[in-house]
């Protein structure tokens, strides 16, 4: 009773843990993109050209 118990609690928190780290990982993916664009879109940098 106690092992099943100990075990639900355990697997539960794991879920739990694993949907924060998801998103935290999905929010620095986010502020990697934003950063991104800023850069591309900087008004400083060169104009980038293909190579013909």
């Amino acid at each position: 009773m106690r092992d099943e118990y100990d075990d639900r609690l355990w697997n539960d928190g794991r879920e739990q843990i694993n949907k924060y780290i998801d998103r935290l990982v999905a929010r620095i993916m986010q502020a990697f993109c934003v950063l991104h664009a800023i850069q591309w879109s900087a008004p400083w940098v060169e104009e980038r050209r293909c190579r013909n």
